[in-house]
């Protein structure tokens, strides 16, 4: 019997060594149960910020967070499930025109979204910025949403990808936001527990991004590319622009506003055109047409002719205060 000790894991990281399947799934299990001082993981994660990890450590890292809580089975959905997620930025707003027009075209979202990593506020802060508005509803009303409207979003669950939860708060406190392994890892371990049969990953790049320059959003997009070919979910990564905040609004509430202004047919061009694009390969993914330039016509259609917009309002009166 092989006996695995957390400082010897961190050891090795720091001197730039690869961690073995067990010991990854060690630290994760160890971790989640308490079992690991926090101390302890942010030093690891430190070690991983400085020293990187091989594309096979990344995998073993998002499957063991994966496995550390329940995994969402979305088997009894209709059509094939489609997760989008952004790697954040200044003013992005997208999931909250895109996730609607989509389900207005027939593509069940069932999606799993974040709160605020670093200075960047997540979709969940967003939502609970209307008022009455639940984003912390059961896995049962989760689904049940998703077959009678064709839309749900919920907060993560304590239970669902449950280390990367712990780790994704410590990594908000201890600098290491930043790193590409620690990102793709916790992505991909959300979009895996969450149930999508495939992934759409936006990854942002420039000033008001984590990801600075387009070299390091590339290699962050191969990255989780490449974990999903592993698990057997295709993803595709599409690299946007974020050397400035997008739309014209900042703020939780505000950025509301603007969402619905983009679904009312009066938004802003960059972002309409970021949301046209990446919804026309969300539709490819989910079987509703390979041509890209049809598709983009569709999505820009379900805005024009407010389907979009009749979507989101549904989808606010199902989850809001009961």
């Amino acid at each position: 019997m092989i006996y695995i000790n957390i400082s010897e894991i961190i050891r090795k990281k720091r001197d730039q060594e690869e961690l073995s399947t067990d010991e990854i799934e060690f630290f994760i299990s160890e971790y989640s149960c308490g079992n690991i001082p926090d101390y302890q993981a942010a030093s690891l994660l430190m070690a991983i910020f400085l020293n990187g990890m091989s594309q096979r450590e990344i995998s073993d890292l998002t499957m063991a967070m994966a496995r550390s809580g329940q995994i969402v089975d979305l088997s009894d959905i209709p059509g094939i499930k489609v997760d989008k997620h952004s790697t954040g930025g200044i003013g992005d707003k997208v999931t909250l025109v895109l996730m609607p027009i989509l389900a207005s075209l027939g593509v069940p979202i069932a999606k799993m979204s974040g709160r605020g990593l670093g200075y960047t506020q997540g979709t969940i802060d967003k939502l609970e910025s209307i008022p009455g508005f639940r984003t912390n509803i059961s896995t049962y009303e989760f689904i049940r949403n998703v077959k009678d409207i064709g839309i749900s979003i919920m907060c993560q669950q304590e239970n669902i990808a449950a280390a990367d939860k712990k780790l994704y708060a410590l990594r908000d406190v201890t600098a290491t936001v930043e790193s590409i392994p620690l990102i793709a890892s916790s992505v991909m371990s959300k979009k895996i527990a969450a149930g999508a049969d495939k992934i759409l990953l936006e990854v942002t790049c420039g000033s008001g991004a984590f990801m600075d320059t387009e070299d390091r959003a590339r290699v962050l997009g191969e990255t989780m590319v490449n974990i999903g070919k592993q698990v057997g979910k295709e993803t595709i990564a599409v690299i946007t622009n974020m050397n400035q905040p997008l739309g014209r609004f900042c703020g939780n509430s505000l950025e509301v506003v603007e969402a619905i202004n983009v679904l009312k047919g009066k938004g802003e061009e960059d972002i309409v055109k970021v949301c046209c694009v990446l919804g026309a390969y969300m539709l490819k993914l989910a079987g509703k047409g390979d041509n890209l330039s049809n598709n983009l016509k569709l999505i820009q259609k379900n805005i024009d002719n407010r389907k979009g917009l009749e979507k989101f309002k549904e989808f606010i009166e199902r989850q809001g205060r009961r």
